[in-house]
């Protein structure tokens, strides 16, 4: 076996033939993909590929750019295999690759993947709305066999859409693994990936992985590999918003992208089409995670995740002082009615791992920040008033909330302060609302935003410094959850080779 290992190296590094070598990193990804979970592996841990693959990636690009797809999605595999049992060493290879001409390689074929995954789902239900002409007339009234579009093939069913849905993304979203290994083992990489230009004309990566990844994410409730691309594809994100450099650029008005947001079911965010600032494209993102993968069986690493790094983007803007311009309503929005599902069905959903810790406590801290913290990053002061509007309508909601997940034996815990600040707040409007107008059961929006401007000079708001508080990304804390997707996503590194 060793032999066969060493035959493969020299082919994918010095084969004349770029035929050759492109079958050669074919056998490699069968033989890793197919016997992750054999020894197998550890013969293509004792020889090293990296530097091989890599040249491979760097010669054979301007030939068949999609051939360098697989290479990268080797490497992803090779890099995940046994990584938290022993010394990996395709991750120090990663650590430690300054290559940047190679890097912006990979970074544009992961791209071109990415594009190619969005478009799969467009295709199956073209969710923007069409550019007017005599043919979207035609069809609009029921006259398409007038129309130019007559001879193309029919719209899908709702059923066969949905048995598309079910079947996507496709196998080359296994390089969504490999992202995630790059992104966390190499700044460089995370670098290109948010600063490259992908060509003239076209869409940054960065752009393409923010729309996959809407895409994605959208349906992620449709199953377990569905779910592991969306948790991957934000592990990633995460882990870009943590840094600060990058956290910076996306917040600026130099950065602005098109960014195309899943638009495939209700609730919509506004539609914006036009260049944006990348954080109210991520914000946008991870707002709609909140609103269409709500079930009974939540997916709390799915739900942390999407809270999480909006606490993140947001106490950037804070701390800098960023007022963004952004539909923040929806937001608050999404927070409140989040709220209100978790309370609605607490019976089923307390007992789900980790949900007080990664999904309620987050929740809780995110909005007692912005309530706390929000004339240093929102825009103006009716921004500000919505929330506070909102968490007076969702006086019951909370009062609900503290009662199925905070835990009166710890009220020190992060979780109950922060409840307990926005109950405080939302007490306080009730009070002023009742010795204003009585017991009257319905009071007029005017009514409340009146009593929101006076009520400012008589609120004590609280402000702990743990509103805002998060940890840095360590893997060690999901060792179990990762080693659950690597085989979500080496399963389908295992087809794509067959393909």
């Amino acid at each position: 076996m060793s032999d066969l290992v060493h035959s493969l190296e020299s082919m994918i590094r010095l084969a004349s033939n770029p035929v050759l070598r492109t079958k050669a990193v074919d056998t490699v990804l069968a033989l890793v993909a197919g016997g992750f979970h054999t020894s197998l592996v550890s013969y293509f841990m004792h020889r090293d590929l990296f530097s091989a693959l890599m040249k491979y990636v760097h010669d054979v690009h301007s030939q068949s750019p999609g051939a360098t797809s697989k290479a990268f999605v080797v490497v992803g595999v090779l890099s995940s295999y046994n990584k938290f049992e022993s010394q990996n060493v395709y991750q120090n290879r990663l650590e430690d690759f300054v290559n940047e001409d190679t890097i912006r390689i990979l970074v544009q074929q992961f791209a071109k993947i990415s594009l190619s995954s969005r478009d799969r789902y467009i295709e199956a239900q073209d969710d923007y709305p069409p550019p007017w002409n005599l043919n979207s007339t035609l069809t609009m009234v029921g006259l398409r066999s007038l129309s130019g579009d007559a001879n193309k093939p029919p719209p899908l069913t709702e059923e066969e859409v949905k048995v598309l849905f079910s079947s996507l993304p496709d196998y080359d979203a296994s390089s969504i693994l490999s992202l995630y290994s790059f992104v966390h083992a190499n700044k460089l990489f995370a670098a290109n990936l948010f600063n490259s230009p992908l060509d003239k004309d076209k869409l940054a990566p960065f752009s393409t992985f923010l729309s996959s990844t809407s895409y994605i994410s959208h349906h992620a409730y449709r199953g377990q590999r569905q779910s592991t691309y969306a948790v991957l594809s934000l592990l990633s994100l995460r882990i870009m918003v943590e840094d600060t450099i990058l956290a910076k650029k996306m917040s600026s008005t130099d950065s602005k992208m098109t960014v195309r947001l899943c638009r495939q079911r209700a609730p919509h965010l506004p539609l914006v089409t036009s260049p944006r600032i990348p954080a109210t494209g991520i914000l946008d993102l991870c707002t709609d995670i909140l609103s269409h993968n709500l079930r009974k069986k939540l997916d709390v690493q799915l739900y942390g995740l999407a809270l999480g790094i909006i606490l993140r983007v947001i106490t950037h803007l804070e701390q800098y002082k960023i007022r963004l311009q952004h539909h923040w309503a929806y937001i608050w929005g999404s927070l409140i009615s989040l709220m209100r599902f978790l309370t609605q069905y607490a019976s089923d959903l307390k007992y789900l791992r980790y949900i007080h810790r990664d999904l309620c406590s987050v929740l809780a801290n995110l909005a007692a920040f912005c309530l706390s913290k929000g004339d240093g990053f929102l825009p103006d002061p009716a921004s500000f008033d919505d929330l506070f509007y909102k968490l007076i309508e969702a006086n019951e909601v909370l009062i609900k909330f503290k009662q199925a997940y905070c835990d009166s034996s710890s009220p020190s815990d992060q979780l109950n302060g922060s409840v307990e600040a926005l109950l405080s707040v939302s007490t306080h409007y009730h009070n002023l609302l009742q010795a204003q107008h009585g017991k009257k059961t319905h009071q007029s929006p005017a009514a409340i935003q009146k009593v929101i401007k006076e009520g400012y000079e008589t609120l004590n708001l609280e402000s702990d410094q743990r509103f805002g508080e998060w940890e840095r990304w360590r893997e060690s804390n999901w060792k179990a959850e990762l080693k659950k997707m690597m085989r979500v996503a080496v399963e389908d590194a295992r087809l794509l080779a067959l393909q």
